[in-house]
């Protein structure tokens, strides 16, 4: 019998993990859930140098490869673990090599089945997801559905809503034709196959390999509290002033006030990437409702 695996690639993201697991278990109900933990050597793009004074302050006691809040994360693990006796969860502290680019080191977190004693056959299904993105619990039969159709060395891919800061504010290109569709589940066939989809991590359009479906993919990269946020701002490397005006952007996405905000400075004001906007469109899984960035709505009323 095919088994379906998620695997997950994953740094400083205990706060969503928190609530993703139970939204895998309802929505994938995979046989194996694998979370590697370890923060990639040159930063998530690739071109950030990272100080011994950025690994004090981000990672577990300075060593520069598990997250600040590991601990914590290995106690949301454990107590999954309790609770989903049925599947198999993983925690694996990931080894990440000096040299390696955010792009080897995304497969390589992808593909380590067999340092964990996972061996694939043709007709699994593995899911190669993010610590921040969810789906919808009435999604689960629409999921199964769209597994049923693929064979060995297919997969499918679903269209990603970035989220900012709260339920209401989203990416306002997701309204134009170049909306994110990025993958979502692969039936195992050939390791040639799975690698050419994996290889498309830093192209995150090319993924025409994939079939596209209606599916819509919960993506909360900006939902990042306190010292997770102040982490994504110094993963990335953007100027001083870049992250100032962003930062005064996310703030105002708390006032309910704005139908659109403009983020990032050093577009044109006619560039949809330029802005996040408001929308109410989204039914949002019940999983995050708990999360810290979650919004009262009364206070966005006014925009309703």
């Amino acid at each position: 019998m095919s088994k379906k695996v998620v695997i997950i690639p994953t740094f400083c993201e205990s706060h969503l993990i928190k609530h993703q697991i139970p939204n895998l278990i309802d929505t994938i109900s995979p046989d194996i859930i694998i979370y590697n933990e370890g923060m990639f050597p040159n930063g998530t793009e690739g071109n950030k140098t990272i100080t011994q004074e950025w690994r004090d302050k981000y990672t577990l006691d300075g060593q520069g490869k598990r997250g600040f809040d590991y601990l914590e994360l290995s106690q949301i693990v454990q107590q999954a673990q309790q609770t989903y006796p049925n599947t198999q969860i993983i925690l694996n502290p990931v080894e990440y090599s000096k040299g390696m680019t955010s792009t080897e080191c995304y497969v390589y977190s992808t593909t380590n089945f067999g340092d964990l004693g996972i061996e694939l056959q043709p007709g699994d299904y593995i899911f190669p997801l993010e610590g921040d993105v969810f789906h919808h619990e009435d999604s689960k039969e629409e999921i199964q559905h769209y597994l049923t159709q693929l064979q060995p060395d297919t997969g499918f891919r679903s269209r990603w809503i970035d989220f900012v800061e709260n339920q209401f504010y989203v990416e306002k290109q997701i309204y134009t034709p170049k909306c994110r569709s990025r993958r979502i589940a692969i039936r195992f066939g050939t390791w040639e196959f799975y690698l050419n989809v994996l290889n498309q991590f830093m192209h995150e359009y090319n993924y025409n390999m994939l079939y596209p479906t209606d599916l819509i993919t919960y993506h909360y990269a900006w939902w990042r509290p306190g010292k997770f946020k102040e982490l994504r701002f110094d993963q990335l490397q953007r100027d001083s002033y870049y992250w100032q005006y962003y930062r005064e952007g996310l703030e105002k996405t708390k006032l309910g006030t704005e139908q659109e905000i403009k983020i990032r400075y050093n577009r044109s004001d006619s560039d949809p990437t330029a802005y996040i906007k408001f929308t109410a469109e989204f039914k949002h899984p019940m999983h995050v409702r708990e999360h810290e960035c979650w919004q009262d709505t009364n206070k966005f009323l006014a925009l309703l």
